[in-house]
């Protein structure tokens, strides 16, 4: 009998991880600015030891939701 492995779905973590490094230089932002929106809850990251990760799709759907709020309100 031939069974396929069939890829899990789920809360899997497929994407890339990111540093604060990483989506400082993607926003081109400082690195002290990020750690200010994860702290507002405006950027989602969790640590790991004593360091901040991003998954990039979340980090990606920021920037779309952002986007579209300038869209929505391009005055404020």
């Amino acid at each position: 009998m031939n069974k396929s492995h069939k890829p899990q779905t789920g809360p899997c973590f497929i994407d890339h991880i990111l540093t604060a490094q990483d989506v400082a230089t993607l926003l081109r932002l400082k690195v002290t600015t990020i750690y200010a929106l994860v702290k507002s809850g405006e950027l989602p990251g969790f640590k790991i030891g004593s360091s901040w990760r991003f998954i990039e799709s979340q980090v990606e759907k920021c920037i779309a939701d952002a986007k579209r709020e300038v869209k929505q309100h391009p005055d404020g």
